[in-house]
């Protein structure tokens, strides 16, 4: 069953050229956790596989439009199959950028993480926002300093 979650919009005081060439390649994401947080990380210019509480996810980049959308799939071992979209929409003052997700989800998977996937998406993209605008998300500075 495919679940589709859209993330709410918000402003980004930056081009949209600016932020999609920041998301084109998945090393730059990397290069902002600390060195000491990227062990079980694995990642190319357009993959990213990393282990999150000994589960191995992954995303590739699966499809670019300059500058307005960014999609990435699962990669390697995944619980489910996803689509994982970064919308960008240029306007005169910066850009306005939402996220979505579409997951096929099985009845177990459903029930374990459905009602949760707002939530995520929402979090991944105020830290989009946040880390645009040259703010550490306060989810990362917990994970920095364990």
């Amino acid at each position: 069953m495919t679940q589709e979650v859209i993330g709410k919009t918000v402003h980004v005081d930056r081009e949209s050229s600016a932020l999609f060439s920041s998301f084109s390649d998945l090393r730059n994401i990397c290069a902002a956790i600390p060195e000491d947080k990227r062990k079980d990380i694995q990642v190319e210019a357009d993959s990213l596989v990393a282990k999150v509480q000994g589960i191995e996810m992954g995303l590739q980049l699966s499809r670019k439009e300059p500058f307005s959308l960014i999609e990435f799939q699962q990669y390697g071992q995944a619980l489910f199959p996803f689509l994982f979209s970064l919308h960008f929409d240029p306007v005169s003052s910066g850009t306005d950028f939402h996220v979505e997700l579409k997951a096929e989800l099985n009845g177990m998977m459903k029930m374990l993480i459905g009602s949760k996937l707002q939530d995520i998406v929402d979090k991944v993209t105020q830290a989009v926002s946040d880390a645009a605008q040259g703010r550490v998300p306060d989810d990362m500075k917990d994970y920095m300093n364990r």
